[in-house]
Order: C-alpha cells, then structure tokens, then sequence
C-alpha cells in the first residue's frame, strides 16, 4: 500500500458563487447550488466520467446533509519519466465542501473533519496508490438567500497512480468511494455538530 496525504491552509480564498473557470489546468463550468437537489447533482457533468463521484454529489445534496459541495473536477495526467513506472499514469480531481451551517462552522471543524476522512482513507488503499492533499480554504460566500461573509471549507484533491489510463481511472474511482464513505460516517460529521446547535 501507499497512501500519501498533506495538510495545508490556502492563502487565497475564493468566493462563492464563482462563474466559469478554465485555464491550463482548470475546465470548471461554475457553481452550482445542489443543497437539497440531487436531482441536480445527478446532472454534474463531472459524474458523466465518474459513477463515483456522481453518487457523492448525489448523496451530499440530500436534503439534511450535515455538508454541501462547492465544487469538483477531474482529471488525467501523465507523471514524469523519474516516477516510477507502476505510478506514472495519474487519475485525480479535486472536491470541496462546507458545512451547511457554513456561516457558524470552526476552521477546527474543519480540521476534524479532514482527519477523520484521511484516517478512513488511509484503510482501504490497499494495494492502490492514492494521494490526497487537504487544503483548507476560506469562502466568501455571497448567497442572495443566505449568510454572506468569509468563512471556511475544506478542498480535497485526490490522485490515483497506475501503470495506465485504464487502470488509473479504476483506482481513482475507488478513492472517491472511499471518500465518499468516510464523508457519510457520522464519526466524520460529528466535527460540525457544534456549528448545527
């Protein structure tokens, strides 16, 4: 097995609602406000390259989600040739939640929440080669029909190593099943329970 992960804070924040994004690295289509409409997130384009990710986005916009998602991408990418050869085919994408209660949630929460994820992670890489690098990130949310203000959310980005594209993509779609477990355990939620009282 091997599982690598980091923990960083990002200096920029961003804010929320964002319009269209894409650049040299970037092919975001914009936020999409899926609290409450799975039926919605159903439509992600995103899950058209990954059932994992869909029924993440599905299951996160449930009504009563204790979390909402702020965004997500994927991607594929070939490593350099000093990678070894097993790995070099890369499959990953970002995630990034908030609390639905973003506006009381902690940056300690936050942490928590983050630790409880990789922690559950970290179990079921078995053979695979994953890499998650957590970032927290502050949030200008601008809803017309909610809290405003900065506060913060966690960004996930997830990578799966693999001799190819083919099997990249496999092990890249069982860590974000992984992820999406361990975001569904009530131990992992627990981390927000403060900011739903």
């Amino acid at each position: 097995m091997t599982f690598r992960f980091s923990f960083r804070v990002d200096p920029v924040g961003m804010t929320v609602p964002y319009a269209l994004i894409a650049d040299n690295i970037r092919n975001n289509r914009g936020f999409d406000d899926l609290r409450g409409r799975p039926d919605k997130a159903n439509e992600i384009a995103e899950g058209n390259a990954s059932p994992a990710l869909r029924r993440l986005l599905v299951r996160v916009a449930n009504v009563g989600s204790t979390i909402f998602t702020l965004g997500c991408e994927l991607g594929l990418h070939q490593d350099p040739t000093h990678v070894p050869l097993r790995c070099r085919e890369v499959a990953g994408g970002y995630v990034q939640f908030a609390s639905i209660h973003y506006d009381r949630a902690k940056e300690q929460s936050y942490a928590g929440f983050a630790n409880a994820i990789v922690a559950y992670v970290k179990e079921r890489a078995g053979k695979d080669l994953w890499e998650l690098k957590l970032v927290g990130q502050m949030v200008n949310f601008q809803f017309a029909n909610g809290p405003t203000g900065l506060h913060p959310s966690l960004l996930i980005w997830f990578f799966a190593g693999a001799r190819d594209q083919i099997a990249a993509w496999e092990s890249r779609e069982r860590l974000i099943e992984a992820i999406d477990s361990a975001t569904a355990l009530p131990s992992t939620l627990e981390a927000f329970e403060s900011a739903s009282a």
